[in-house]
């Protein structure tokens, strides 16, 4: 398999978006090409201090604003999933976690935890008070990723967790014995009230949509077994009422799937490599995702350890490519669960012309 790094590419370049923070970010470009990411600081990988931050840039990504504070309770505020409406407002979907001992240590299931809506009108400068998700019976699970919009405008926001699946049947993909299911969320007011979740598959997380027309959607997450952890896809041409099986399309510990479509049906998916040698990296498909080619793209390399990448891309309409990512660590300390150490988020731009030459 080839190596290309995408940093060589003619007029590549690599930005800082933050330094101390910067967690986890996902990234949005609206209509006019503003960018704007969120991203978590006030805590490491885990934390009751965790806060949500917003950051934007006007420049393609060259520079980035000051952070802005959209949520910082006295929970846990993480996994942010984010999109824009019809009318250019940005949606963001996040997880209110409490599940934390009196020393502040993670217990899982402890609770309470709660799925939050908020939302900006000004490109992420302010933000309304966030709301409870109103479809209660998936309150409490966790939003990641990007919120997409088909050709009607109806919103999708992929959410995971809770162990009894609604409305999983005899024909819900399965992977193996895992139990958490993964959904599409769906709001037909432009992200006021969300209901009508599409159950996609049982065993798979922090996943992404990509609409590539209305009857052909493709699917990516991340299994479930924590000795695997690796990109799954899956098909729908029924706009998502049920689904292919499974394919698996990345090696154990290459998480989480980040698509993004480039001209002429291409997929470019991006996510963090959590093996040695540590890195952010990316494949390229020249038929809608059905099969991969022989490349590896490499965006960050040299990382610390297994803290590092969800990678995050939004394509300009000149064709320009901006990917997101963490790194968090040193050599020496390369995994520290709660102690926020040499945490940064790096952008790199990169050119779709000269990326889909350098895999022709």
């Amino acid at each position: 398999m080839s190596v290309i790094d995408v940093r060589s590419l003619d007029g590549a370049s690599e930005h800082t978006v933050t330094d101390g923070q910067g967690y986890f970010p996902v990234i949005a470009a609206s209509e006019t090409d503003e960018l704007l990411v969120v991203l978590r600081g006030g805590a490491a990988h885990m934390g009751l201090g965790g806060r949500l931050d917003a950051v934007r840039s006007a420049d393609g990504g060259r520079k980035w604003s000051n952070p802005v504070t959209i949520a910082d309770s006295e929970r846990d505020d993480r996994n942010p999933a984010l999109g824009f409406n019809r009318d250019g407002i940005a949606i963001l979907g996040y997880h209110w976690q409490g599940s934390y001992n009196d020393n502040g240590a993670w217990v899982s299931g402890k609770g309470p935890t709660d799925t939050r809506i908020v939302r900006s009108s000004d490109g992420g400068t302010t933000w309304n008070e966030d709301l409870k998700l109103n479809w209660l019976p998936l309150n409490g699970t966790s939003p990641f990723g990007k919120i997409r919009r088909d050709d009607e405008g109806t919103l999708y926001m992929p959410v995971y967790g809770g162990s009894h699946p609604l409305g999983a049947g005899g024909d819900t993909p399965r992977l193996g014995p895992a139990t958490c299911p993964t959904y599409l969320l769906r709001s037909n007011d432009d992200g006021d009230t969300w209901a009508d979740p599409l159950t996609v598959a049982v065993g798979l997380n922090e996943a992404d949509l990509l609409i590539l027309s209305a009857n052909d959607w493709l699917f990516a997450a991340r299994s479930e077994d924590r000795d695997e952890q690796a990109i799954y896809t899956l098909r729908s041409t029924d706009r998502g009422h049920t689904w292919s099986s499974p394919v698996k399309v990345s090696d154990s510990q290459e998480h989480p799937p980040d698509l993004t479509l480039l001209s002429g049906g291409a997929v470019l998916m991006t996510y963090g490599r959590r093996h040695p040698t540590y890195g952010v990296e990316g494949r390229i498909s020249l038929d809608r995702g059905q099969t991969w080619l022989d490349h590896t793209l490499v965006i960050g390399n040299n990382l610390p350890g297994t803290d590092i990448g969800y990678p995050s891309t939004a394509r300009l309409t000149d064709g320009t490519l901006i990917t997101v990512y963490y790194s968090a660590g040193t050599d020496a300390r390369p995994n520290e669960e709660y102690v926020a150490r040499d945490v940064s988020c790096i952008a790199v731009r990169y050119s779709e012309t000269a990326l889909l030459s350098a895999v022709s």
